[in-house]
């Protein structure tokens, strides 16, 4: 007589293959669990966004197969067929969070083996803008806005960002958009000239 091996009645290397008889034949090495069924899984490792930082994105897929020991001999008669050889994980977006850029701006569909894969997605700080004097020097007690992480590509800022208004001074540009969007970009301003004084005639104006 015959009896499978499957991932949810695997084999117990060592022990009898019939419990009413342990003097009787025993399961062969290599019908475990672990014979007839393996776990691919793909990890996607966030990083680098502080307390945003997203939570690793798992996702597994099993691989099985049957086979059949010989009750009398304790032999594998039939090794059996993965049902698959490999799977693959569809693409996953990589979360957008303000303040901050991904290296990544997805993580393609990606094959899996009977191999775990791991990926890392990393992300930085967005850069500010900065206003400065005609000298160059940061103006003080002044905003410097952040970047804002286009919400279409989280690789990338939003183009075209309104510099700060600060009273009494006009900026060399009335927006910025970054090259580089985790570098700041320093916008000089420059004193507003005071109106041309009215002249009047005879004491009128």
């Amino acid at each position: 007589d015959t009896v499978p091996v499957t991932p949810e009645n695997p084999g117990k290397p060592g022990e009898p293959i019939n419990p009413n008889d342990p003097d009787g034949p025993k399961w062969p090495e290599g019908t475990d669990e672990n014979s007839v069924k393996r776990t691919g899984t793909q990890t996607i490792h966030y990083e680098g966004a502080g307390d945003k930082t997203p939570s690793d994105d798992v996702q597994t897929f099993d691989f099985t197969r049957k086979m059949v020991v010989d009750k009398v001999t304790g032999k594998v008669v039939d090794g059996g067929s993965w049902n698959v050889t490999s799977h693959t994980f569809g693409y996953k977006n990589t979360p957008v969070i303000d303040g901050y850029h991904a290296d990544k701006r997805e993580v393609p569909a990606t094959a899996v083996t009977q191999d775990d894969i791991e990926v890392t997605v990393t992300y930085k700080p967005n850069g500010k803008i900065i206003p400065t004097d005609p000298s160059s020097n940061p103006i003080p007690n002044v905003p410097n806005p952040t970047y804002p992480t286009d919400p279409t590509d989280p690789t990338k800022v939003v183009p075209d960002e309104p510099v700060p208004n600060i009273p009494g001074m006009t900026p060399s540009t009335p927006t910025v958009t970054p090259e580089d969007p985790g570098k700041d970009t320093p916008v000089p301003y420059n004193p507003v000239k005071n109106p041309d004084k009215v002249t009047t005639v005879e004491g009128k104006q």
